[in-house]
C-alpha cells in the first residue's frame, strides 16, 4: 500500500478536536472518574497511583492523550484510529474499504497481543512469532492474511511518516515461510447455453437491455455505467473512465493504469441493442445515465437474479458477466493475450485468473471418446 509523500504532522496534531480526544480516551479509560481539588481547583486523573492534573479540563484531556497515545505510547491499538482518520480526510479510500478494514482489525487484531506492543519497542522479531502463530497448522487464507498485513502496513508506514518510528518493520520479513489455508477460488462463470437462455429471456426494458448489452462486452459494472454516446466510434468502444461506488464519474479508469483505457469492439447485436438503449435514453450523454442518476448496480443484479430464477440457472452477479464472455472467448478461440488487451489488464497472470474452463463434463466425455476410440 503507497501513500502520499506529503508530510504529515505528528500523530497528536492530526486529532485536531477535544471531543475526538475524548472518544479515544474513553475506550481505554473512565473520564468519569476525572476530580477536582479542593484546594487549587486543578483536575486530576490517577493512573497507577500516579496523579496527572491540569487547570483546565481541555488541558487534561490533552496530557491524557499524550500519555495514552502519544509517541512513546503509540501502539498499533491506539494508533488504528489516527490512521483510519487520516486515510478518510487526506487519501481517495472508499467507505467500503473503511468499513471492510474496520470489520477486518475488529475480527483480528483488535485487542491482540501484538497489537499492544509499543510501535517503537516492535520488532519484526515480535511479527514473525505472531504470524506464525495464527498461519500455523493453515489456519487462514493467503487473502485474509494480506487483508491482516495491508491494515499494518498502513499502520506502521503513517507511524514512520510521523517520525513516531524509523522503519517498518513489516520490511524485514520473508514470508514465504508461512504456509496458508488453500482458498475456493472456484468460480463458475455463465456457459455458452446459460448466457444465451439469458439473452433471449430479457425483455426490452432499460436494465435488461444493459445485462444483454454486458454479455456482448467485458467491462467492469463501473466502467459500464462511465460510457458515453461519444465514446462509440464505428465498430469501438472507447473505455475511458468509471463511475465509482459514490456514483461519482471519474474520468479515469479504475486502477489507473494505462492499459485500463482501451477499445472495446462492438459486434452487430451489441449495437442493435445501444439502438434499443438510446430509444429509452435519448437526452443524456451517458449511455446509462438518466435523469442524472447512473444504472443501480443493486437493481441490474437484482434483475439479474431474477432471470436466473425464472430459469433455474444458478445466479452470478455483475462481475462474473466479465468473467463469464472472457471465458466463452477464450474456449471459442481467443488468444489469452488478445482477451489481456479487453479486460484492461496490466499482467497476463491477471488475465488467466479470469479464464475458466466452462466445458460440461458431457462435452469432455464427448471429447475423449472421440480421440481414444
Amino acid at each position: 500500500m503507497k501513500y502520499s509523500a506529503m508530510i504529515i504532522p505528528p500523530a497528536p496534531i492530526i486529532i485536531m478536536n477535544i471531543k475526538t480526544k475524548e472518544k479515544q480516551l474513553k475506550r481505554v479509560c473512565d473520564l468519569s472518574k476525572i476530580k477536582t481539588r479542593p484546594d487549587d481547583g486543578r483536575m486530576y486523573f490517577i493512573i497507577n497511583r500516579k496523579s496527572i492534573s491540569s487547570s483546565s479540563y481541555e488541558g487534561l484531556i490533552d496530557k491524557l492523550y499524550d500519555y495514552f497515545f502519544g509517541d512513546n505510547a503509540a501502539t498499533m491499538d491506539t494508533y488504528f484510529e489516527t490512521w483510519m482518520e487520516w486515510r478518510e480526510k487526506e487519501t481517495s479510500v472508499s467507505k467500503k474499504t473503511i468499513k471492510e478494514n474496520r470489520f477486518m482489525w475488529t475480527s483480528l487484531l483488535k485487542d491482540q497481543d501484538i497489537t499492544l506492543i509499543p510501535l517503537k519497542e516492535l520488532t519484526a522479531k515480535d511479527l514473525i512469532i505472531y504470524f506464525r502463530n495464527i498461519t500455523k497448522g493453515r489456519q487462514i487464507t493467503r487473502k485474509r492474511f494480506n487483508d491482516l498485513k495491508s491494515i499494518m502496513n498502513g499502520i506502521l508506514y503513517l507511524a514512520v511518516e510521523n517520525n513516531i518510528i524509523e522503519r517498518n518493520c513489516l520490511r524485514d520479513i520473508n514470508y514465504k515461510q508461512f504456509s496458508y489455508k488453500a482458498e475456493n477460488t472456484q468460480i463458475t462463470p455463465y456457459t455458452e447455453e446459460e448466457r444465451q437462455q439469458t439473452i433471449n429471456h430479457l425483455g426490452d426494458d432499460f436494465y435488461s437491455l444493459a445485462i444483454k448489452l454486458d454479455f456482448y462486452l467485458i467491462l467492469r459494472i463501473g466502467e459500464l455505467k462511465g460510457l458515453r454516446w461519444d465514446d462509440i466510434s464505428g465498430n469501438f468502444l472507447h473505455i475511458q473512465r468509471f463511475v465509482d461506488d459514490k456514483n461519482k464519474i471519474i474520468e479515469d479508469i479504475k486502477g489507473h493504469a494505462g492499459e485500463g483505457k482501451r477499445y472495446m469492439p462492438l459486434t452487430p447485436k451489441a449495437k442493435e441493442i445501444l439502438v434499443q438503449i438510446q430509444r429509452l435514453n435519448p437526452d443524456s450523454e451517458y449511455i446509462f445515465i438518466r435523469n442524472g442518476q447512473p444504472l443501480a448496480t443493486v437493481t441490474f443484479n437484482r434483475r439479474l437474479k431474477k432471470c436466473c430464477e425464472v430459469l433455474g440457472i444458478e445466479y452470478r452477479s455483475s462481475h462474473k458477466l466479465r468473467f463469464s464472455t472472457a471465458s466463452i472467448m477464450y474456449k471459442n478461440g481467443m488468444e489469452d493475450t488478445e482477451l489481456q488487451k479487453l479486460l484492461g489488464h496490466t499482467s497476463l497472470n491477471m488475465t488467466h485468473h479470469y479464464l475458466r474452463n466452462i466445458t460440461s463434463q458431457e462435452e469432455t466425455a464427448s471429447k475423449m471418446r472421440a480421440i481414444l476410440d
